[in-house]
């Protein structure tokens, strides 16, 4: 891609949000975005910075550092001259570790004043033991507390201290309903009694069995219908799950060992964005900005991923129309 190309590309994307924002009934001034220090994000917070409306964009990272470093960038790439830019966005910085439940209610407390929407854009795949019980973190399994568990009580905390007055944007994943390319299997589910989604959430529906991406399958499928359960629960807010699809340029292996990551970003992502499976941050990011900004497309409790069965990128599509266990409301109240 020429650097004419590209920039005109960017422009694109700055002028549509420009006019998504203008076309949307809502009023969008300040945002927390967990994982916000690299990858999908860091480049949310960038886009929604170019809002006309935005004021304050609070940055959740577990690390200090490389929250700083996230913030110095974002403030020079939005032309900011000290702590806020000139178009009136401050960048703030929320320690928060999702996996550790003390942590992100100690990180609801500090944050001094509620923000409108949340994206709960962290998570992974749960590093080398993706199965590991954390017996101090309600007995969670890692995989799950680091994608699910966490959020789950950041917006509990959030919306129970009346911190979030709008939209809640989980992170979700077209492995979430099977992936066959890519190795995710269709989550297999046979009675979505509470005891079976229990067992997803501590591992033992795994058995003897610890396939990572068995693992993150199921516990995306879980995420996706905890939003469902969760429009019901604040019908007052708009909860949207909403996957970024396959994105290069993030640490979704960052804890998986020096070999996956290589693989990963030298290998994978390169050959899947030459057969058109996949995108860059700007893409996967934008899909976050799309739901938060077209509320009459993308409707409380629905979960929005890639259009076909095995398609990571392109146009996103409601995904009951692929599974319909996602609009259950039976599975979403027990998961």
């Amino acid at each position: 891609m020429s650097y004419a190309y590209a920039s005109c590309f960017a422009l694109a994307g700055i002028i549509l949000i420009i006019i998504m924002s203008a076309r949307t009934s809502a009023t969008i001034e300040s945002v927390l975005i967990t994982g916000a220090n690299s990858g999908v994000g860091k480049e949310c917070a960038r886009q929604l910075s170019l809002l006309p409306q935005m004021k304050r964009i609070v940055l959740g990272c577990r690390d200090r550092v490389k929250a700083q470093e996230a913030k110095v960038d974002l403030e020079r790439a939005t032309r900011s001259r000290s702590t806020t830019n000139e178009m009136g966005v401050v960048f703030e910085i929320l320690i928060l570790d999702l996996s550790n439940i003390e942590s992100v209610k100690g990180a609801i407390n500090e944050l001094t004043d509620p923000v409108d929407v949340v994206v709960m854009n962290a998570g992974g795949l749960g590093g080398k033991t993706p199965g590991r019980v954390l017996e101090d973190q309600g007995g969670f399994s890692s995989i799950f507390c680091a994608n699910v568990a966490g959020h789950v009580v950041l917006l509990d905390g959030l919306v129970e201290a009346g911190k979030l007055s709008r939209t809640a944007i989980y992170a979700g994943s077209e492995a979430a309903r099977g992936l066959p390319v890519m190795g995710y299997p269709k989550p297999r589910i046979e009675t979505g009694s509470v005891d079976e989604f229990q067992s997803i959430c501590d591992g033992s529906f795994f058995a003897d069995s610890r396939d990572a991406k068995t693992m993150y399958a199921h516990t995306k499928y879980v995420g996706a219908l905890w939003m469902g359960s969760a429009s019901r629960q604040y019908p007052q807010h708009r909860m949207i799950a909403v996957s970024p699809g396959a994105t290069s340029g993030t640490n979704s292996a960052a804890h998986m060992g020096p070999v996956v990551q290589f693989v990963q970003k030298t290998l994978l992502f390169p050959l899947l964005k030459l057969l058109g499976n996949a995108h860059g941050v700007e893409m996967g990011a934008r899909r976050y900005v799309d739901a938060i900004l077209d509320e009459g497309t993308y409707q409380s409790g629905h979960f929005y991923a890639s259009d076909g069965p095995n398609k990571m990128t392109g146009g996103v599509v409601d995904q009951m129309k692929l599974l319909d266990d996602f609009g259950k409301e039976d599975y979403q109240d027990n998961a």
